[in-house]
């Protein structure tokens, strides 16, 4: 996901503040239908691709709409929060869910139907306190991706294509699927991300309700601990500083790693240009599997009525269309899974000798963090404190007296930044 994290607790509110002081919005409709509109988005060349044509789809089917890209390819939230602090911000932009509440208070409120997706999961990661302040375009869902011939030389069972396998288990198989040493070393498996690792174990950044921080359970405990063993000398990952620089599939390609956790769909594209690609499999993340993305598509406040009702057909077209929708993965890049059921069989297609099922059927089984106006900043914080005090980077101090405090700092920045919506 090519964005660069927005770091401002106060973004939203400022911006807000800015916007609400707007008494005219900016031209770009007219009576009869025709309207200008733009829409911000990131991505690598490859998606800016996909984007791009399914922009033209929309034209082509409402002549009377045009629709500018702005491709926005480094620091996408900073850069959307300048558009929106100076007064003109796209019509439509481009938001994850995680980035949602943090922006909330710019955009419009969508009308959302949640019958229009196979999935609960779907529209419910665009709301914001009961409110839907965006409209699912794409989800982008975790599975594992495996070497099958290192497990089947290991004398390993493969893993269910449908079944997750419980974290004991995949513990036990990556440590008899290590060995070697140096450079020329197999590990069972790629490095553990403790945030995803959290949720495998059951545990989340916070409360449903994203009122609470829960970085001190007992289920971040024992991911943090997991993550620490897992990179040891007698571990089965890498340590961070050995993946550091390295394409961590290059290395599962190449038989360094017999399986790789936090498999996203931007990596179908290389799984499928692989010579020996028969020899890797696609299944769940042990576990809970890890959390998942999905992006929305919102209009800004200041947009007026023309631009807002043109703003509507472009998002629903994107979501919902089945053409629009079937564009997401092609055997050349992926942005992610369809949101609607009658694109699944296209995605699936893009590569039907591997189980791309496995990141459909992840749409359902992977939690979904709840959206907080300071999540970056939190997020921020405990990632560089686990990294600075624990064995997870080059600390000393063990999980259990760390995470503790850092859920008290978590608690004291998610009271003071408020609701995303007051």
């Amino acid at each position: 996901m090519n964005k660069t994290p927005l770091l401002a607790v106060a973004a939203a509110t400022s911006i807000a503040a800015i916007l609400s002081s707007c008494s005219t919005a900016p031209s770009g409709g007219s009576n009869d239908g025709s309207a200008t509109i733009t829409y911000a988005y990131w991505g690598n060349n490859s998606e800016n691709a996909t984007l791009t044509a399914m922009i033209k789809d929309f034209e082509q089917a409402n002549p009377k709409i045009t629709v500018k890209a702005n491709w926005i390819q480094n620091d996408y939230l900073q850069q959307l929060q300048t558009q929106l602090a100076g007064g003109k911000p796209p019509t439509v932009a481009q938001i994850s869910n995680t980035d949602l509440a943090a922006f909330a208070s710019s955009f419009k409120e969508a009308n959302v139907s949640p019958s229009a997706y196979y999935s609960a999961n779907i529209p419910n990661a665009m709301k914001i306190q009961g409110k839907y302040y965006a409209t699912p375009f794409v989800a982008k869902t975790k599975v594992m991706a495996i070497n099958t011939k290192l497990w089947q030389a290991a004398g390993l069972d493969v893993p269910s294509k449908s079944a997750p396998m419980n974290v004991e288990d995949f513990i036990a198989n990556a440590k008899k699927l290590t060995k070697g040493s140096g450079k020329s070393k197999q590990y069972g498996s790629a490095p553990l991300w403790f945030g995803g690792w959290l949720t495998v174990n059951g545990g989340n950044n916070y409360s449903t309700d994203g009122t609470r921080c829960t970085l001190s359970s007992p289920e971040a405990i024992q991911a943090a601990n997991q993550v620490i063993a897992s990179q040891a000398k007698d571990g089965f990952t890498p340590t961070l500083l050995d993946a550091q620089g390295q394409d961590m599939f290059d290395w599962l390609s190449i038989g360094r790693l017999a399986a790789q956790p936090d498999f996203g769909p931007w990596n179908i594209a290389q799984l499928i240009s692989l010579k020996n690609a028969s020899d890797f499999a696609l299944v769940p993340d042990p576990g809970n599997g890890e959390p998942m993305e999905v992006d929305g598509l919102a209009v800004t406040r200041n947009a007026n009525q023309a631009e807002t009702d043109a703003a509507n057909k472009f998002i629903s077209f994107m979501s919902t269309n089945q053409q629009a929708q079937e564009r997401l993965t092609t055997k050349e890049s992926s942005l992610g899974v369809p949101v609607v059921q009658s694109a699944v069989p296209a995605f699936e297609k893009a590569a039907p000798e591997q189980n791309l099922q496995a990141f459909v059927d992840a749409v359902d089984q992977s939690p979904i963090t709840a959206s907080v106006k300071a999540n970056t900043k939190i997020s921020t914080d405990w990632q560089t404190a686990l990294t600075d005090k624990t064995p997870i980077g080059s600390g000393k101090q063990s999980p259990a007296s760390v995470l503790p405090e850092l859920d008290k700092q978590c608690q004291a920045t998610l009271d003071a930044a408020g609701p995303a919506i007051s």
